[in-house]
C-alpha cells in the first residue's frame, strides 16, 4: 500500500488522522483501536518530609495513577516541619470518583478549630508561583491542617474545573502582602469547595469565587493583616456563607460580573 500522504483521496478526519498514529500499511490507512486497560490505583499513602525539593515532591505525586476509583483513597502525609518550595505542587487529572488528602498533621494542637500553630508550614515565597493547584479532578479532595505561605499576586491554594466534594479545612493561609491580584484560596471554572475553619492573613482577596464556581465559606475569619477583601465572587460565582468570615482592610466583599455573595 502506498504511503498516506501519496493517495488520490483520502478522508482527513479518518485517514489525516490515523496517519498520524500508524503508516504501516493497514487496509485503507485505517486501524482499529483495540481496548485499553487502565490499571485502577488501590488505596496508599505517600508519605513526604519537609528535605524534599518541590521537584521531588511533584515527581512523586506524578508516580500516583490518575484513575482513582470510588472507595479508594490516595494520602499525600506532610511529615511535621517546614517546606522551602520554590514551585507549585501539582495535582492535575485525577479521576474515577475516588478520594485524595492532602495532609498536615491532623493530630496537632488544636486540630480540629480556628488556630495558626500548624505543624506543616508549606512555604511558597520568593517563588512567584502558586501554592497548591488542583487542576481538572473528578475526585474528592481533602486539604487538612496546613499552613501555606505565598507570594503576594499568585494563589496560596488554587482549584480549577474540580467540582467534586473538595474541602480545605482547619489551615491557615499566608500572603506576603497585599498587593494585587493575590488570593489566599480561588475556585475557578465550576470548582466547588467547603472551606471551614481557616484563617486569612494579607492577599488582596481571602477566598475567591471565580466563572461559575461555588465555594461553601463556614467559620472562617482574618488574621494579623488583613486582606484588602476577605471574600470575592466574580462572573458568575457564588460564596454562600455561614458564621465567621475573613474581613478586609477595604472591604468585607467584592462581586463583580454576576457574582454573588450570600
Amino acid at each position: 500500500m502506498p504511503n498516506l500522504d501519496t493517495r488520490t483521496t483520502k478522508t482527513p478526519a479518518v485517514d489525516d488522522y490515523t496517519y498520524l498514529l500508524s503508516n504501516d500499511g493497514t487496509v485503507e490507512g485505517k486501524v482499529e483501536l483495540q481496548n485499553v486497560t487502565v490499571i485502577p490505583e488501590t488505596t496508599r499513602t505517600i508519605n513526604f518530609t519537609s528535605s524534599q525539593t518541590a521537584s521531588q515532591i511533584n515527581a512523586e505525586i506524578e508516580t500516583v495513577g490518575r484513575y482513582i476509583p470510588k472507595d479508594v483513597t490516595i494520602t499525600f502525609q506532610f511529615a511535621n516541619g517546614t517546606y522551602t518550595l520554590n514551585d507549585v505542587l501539582l495535582f492535575n487529572g485525577f479521576y474515577g470518583g475516588g478520594k485524595i488528602n492532602v495532609l498536615g498533621n491532623t493530630n496537632e494542637t488544636n486540630n480540629d478549630s480556628l488556630h495558626t500553630t500548624q505543624d506543616v508550614e508549606l512555604d511558597f515565597t520568593g517563588s512567584g508561583k502558586d501554592g497548591l493547584s488542583f487542576g481538572f479532578c473528578d475526585v474528592q479532595i481533602h486539604i487538612l491542617n496546613l499552613k501555606i505561605s505565598a507570594d503576594e499576586s499568585v494563589d496560596g491554594v488554587y482549584l480549577v474545573s474540580c467540582s467534586n466534594d473538595n474541602r480545605f479545612w482547619y489551615g491557615f493561609i499566608d500572603m506576603a502582602s497585599t498587593a494585587s491580584g493575590g488570593y489566599g484560596l480561588k475556585a475557578n471554572m465550576a470548582s466547588s469547595i467547603y472551606v471551614r475553619e481557616t484563617y486569612f492573613s494579607k492577599g488582596q482577596f481571602g477566598i475567591g469565587a471565580d466563572v461559575n464556581s461555588r465555594v461553601y465559606s463556614v467559620e472562617n475569619d482574618d488574621t494579623g493583616t488583613q486582606p484588602s477583601y476577605g471574600l470575592r465572587a466574580l462572573a458568575g460565582g457564588v460564596i454562600a456563607k455561614n458564621s465567621t468570615q475573613p474581613s478586609g482592610s477595604a472591604g468585607n466583599e467584592s462581586v463583580a460580573n454576576g457574582g454573588e455573595i450570600r
